[in-house]
């Protein structure tokens, strides 16, 4: 699914287990030697191994999952009473984000399990997209929804002594991104603080986003395309960029119905998208780069503060017309 050749050396609950993925990883190296060998490749592709048991593995895990997840979790959302009314007041299935936090989730483990190489990488996602889940899924389930914004959840814990699942979720998003940062640059103090304020505001402003169809996860699968197609046009190979197609995937599923207005996203898929662009960012650009992302972040969460993002949206008719790309209006 991303990573290329195999991995004798993966820890896998059975050693059975990985002899037999060592002999999938011959046959196809010995397939790949006959198609080489008749085909005029160019010489650097006759040294890369292009697939591997173990990746192949790990796509037909994602195909599974993205199967029987989505509606697996539906009906698990529905039997335990999560359906609200959304902005049309339809009765429809609220914080159906959980599904891209458990395909997600899922494979982050998998690919942790099978390539020992890339297992520290894939604990930081597994961490993040599972705390900011939660995270999400708490205010979802708990929330105050009469408390709006960032200020009036602090205003709330700070002046009238009322602690919200809002304000829970920012305190723990901001240790929890700090913690992450930490994982990704431990010996630059710089890179941490940069990282984690870029995590904690990435999950929050895609969460802003998220108050019609769809809009959200546009956002994120554009901004997650661009975050992956870059590196392409990079001189030097950045490693950390693909664990973000492990949120595209079910994304793209999530967002299908989030569009159409069958479902909700919600804090639990939100946080946690916005945190997946956080860590990329964080994970594969300089300081540079990070600092123009962070202040157009500040900048987003001020205007936030200020006036409806809906509002503002519907009052520009560029913003207006690319809206209504994204979702059912």
């Amino acid at each position: 699914m991303d990573e290329i050749g195999g991995d004798p050396g993966a820890a896998l609950a059975s050693r059975g287990a990985q002899i037999w993925l060592d002999k999938g990883d011959r046959l196809l190296a010995r397939a790949q030697a006959q198609i080489e060998a008749r085909l005029p490749l160019p010489e650097a592709w006759r040294s890369h191994v292009f697939l591997s048991s173990r990746s192949l593995l790990l796509t037909l895990a994602a195909l599974l999952l993205l199967l029987i997840l989505p509606p697996l979790l539906g009906w698990t959302l529905r039997r335990t009473g999560r359906v609200e009314a959304n902005f049309r007041g339809e009765r429809v299935l609220q914080s159906y984000g959980v599904v891209i936090v458990a395909i997600a989730g899922l494979l982050f483990g998998l690919r942790a399990e099978l390539f020992p190489a890339l297992r520290a990488a894939s604990l930081i996602w597994l961490v993040g997209i599972l705390g900011f889940g939660a995270l999400g899924l708490l205010d979802d389930v708990r929330g105050d929804k009469r408390i709006k914004g960032l200020g009036g959840h602090f205003q709330a814990a700070f002046q009238q002594r009322v602690l919200t699942t809002g304000f829970i979720k920012a305190v723990g998003g901001v240790g929890l991104s700090l913690g992450l940062a930490h994982h990704l640059h431990p010996n630059n103090l710089l890179l941490t603080f940069l990282g984690a304020a870029i995590i904690a505001l990435f999950a929050n402003a895609v969460n802003l986003l998220d108050l019609r169809p769809g809009r959200a996860g546009a956002a994120f699968l554009f901004l997650a395309l661009i975050l992956l197609v870059a590196p392409i046009f990079q001189s030097h190979a950045v490693l950390s960029a693909p664990p973000l197609l492990y949120l595209v995937l079910p994304a793209l599923v999530v967002w299908n119905r989030d569009a159409r207005a069958t479902v909700m996203m919600g804090d639990a898929g939100s946080n946690p998208l916005g945190a997946g662009l956080g860590l990329a960012v964080a994970a594969t650009t300089d300081w540079r780069a990070q600092i123009v992302v962070l202040g157009a972040l500040m900048a987003l969460h001020l205007v936030a503060e200020r006036v409806s993002l809906t509002r503002l949206i519907e009052n520009n008719p560029l913003l207006r017309a690319l809206d209504r790309l994204t979702g059912s209006r």
